[in-house]
């Protein structure tokens, strides 16, 4: 929080540096000291990157997932297609259809997460034995951050991801011809 430790300083400095005293308290950011700004700024971008490649995955994963259920289905729409149904209202049922899957699915993972996140946020986990030998400064417990971001992060890909899935393999309906599909219902 670069921000809030700049006025930390600003305000302790101003509170103690007003006598003439060499030895007087001087308080420094961590991004003040030793060339440190550099560092903290690399990481900072790694761990943003780091989460951009994880999310991208994820998305990735979902998206499979949606045209992996959409072609499955080939035989569900040649019966609806048999029975009558254009394309185009078979198409728009079935983004219809993922579009509440991935609403309900985004809730309940946003929710799991959510809530696993805020165990970590008040409990952590404890790495104290792990790091009896250890020469480095770290915490010997670590724990989790429920951000504002952390409600919409998850929520936003799930959604998106499983609708475009469907929405691709959704093509396929119109690239096949019906007869073909007719041929895989016997399948």
């Amino acid at each position: 929080h670069d921000e809030f430790a700049e006025q930390m300083k600003i305000n302790f400095n101003q509170k103690y540096s007003q006598n003439n005293d060499p030895f007087a308290p001087v308080m420094l950011k961590l991004k003040d000291q030793n060339n440190l700004a550099s560092m903290m700024d690399y990481v900072s971008q790694m761990v943003a990157f780091f989460m951009f490649i994880f999310v991208s995955a994820m998305s990735i994963v979902l998206w499979n997932t949606g045209l992996i259920g959409g072609l499955r289905r080939y035989g569900e729409i040649g019966v609806r297609l048999a029975i009558g149904e254009y394309k185009g209202h078979i198409y728009r049922t079935m983004i219809w259809e993922s579009i509440f899957n991935g609403i309900i699915g985004s809730i309940i993972g946003t929710a799991i997460g959510l809530t696993l996140g805020y165990i970590l946020q008040e409990v952590g986990v404890d790495f104290s034995e792990y790091f009896k030998s250890s020469t480095m400064m770290l915490p010997t417990k670590f724990r989790a951050l429920v951000t504002p971001t952390a409600y919409y992060i998850g929520f936003i890909p799930g959604l998106f991801s499983t609708v475009l899935g469907t929405m691709l393999s959704g093509i396929g309906i119109y690239r096949r011809q019906t007869a073909q599909l007719f041929k895989e219902l016997e399948a």
